[in-house]
């Protein structure tokens, strides 16, 4: 698996455990299943010239952020991990760490959402 090649970083280790996974909350469950649903890499932004355009012309309401920083971090570290496993760098994993997660739950959840029972091998 290719997107588990990081080296450690400031001796963070990639190993995962069960305790990991216990520590997101029902809400953050239910972000990361909003993100393995929707490709957030794909989204127009809503106050962009385009995104504008597109509410206005075809009376569509684009998807909007979360209103919780460190909830939409998650959302959107989520859907890259479930939809471009293959191209998550270390960036994306200390923004999530830098949002207040652990080490082990970005591991964990690059993982278990770049698996191939998700789609991705």
């Amino acid at each position: 698996m290719a997107y588990l090649s990081f080296s450690p970083l400031d001796g963070a280790s990639k190993a995962a455990t069960a305790s990991d996974a216990g520590l997101f909350s029902s809400t953050e469950l239910r972000v990361i299943g909003l993100a393995e649903r929707r490709d957030a890499t794909r989204e127009i932004t809503p106050d962009s010239r385009l995104g504008r355009f597109v509410e206005w012309a075809f009376g569509l309401r684009l998807a909007r952020p979360l209103a919780d920083p460190r909830l939409e971090s998650l959302r959107r570290f989520a859907s890259l991990a479930r939809h471009h496993a293959d191209e998550v760098a270390q960036d994306d994993l200390r923004r999530l760490v830098d949002a207040g997660y652990s080490w082990g739950q970005a591991f964990g959840l690059l993982s278990y959402l770049g698996s191939e029972k998700h789609g991705h091998g």
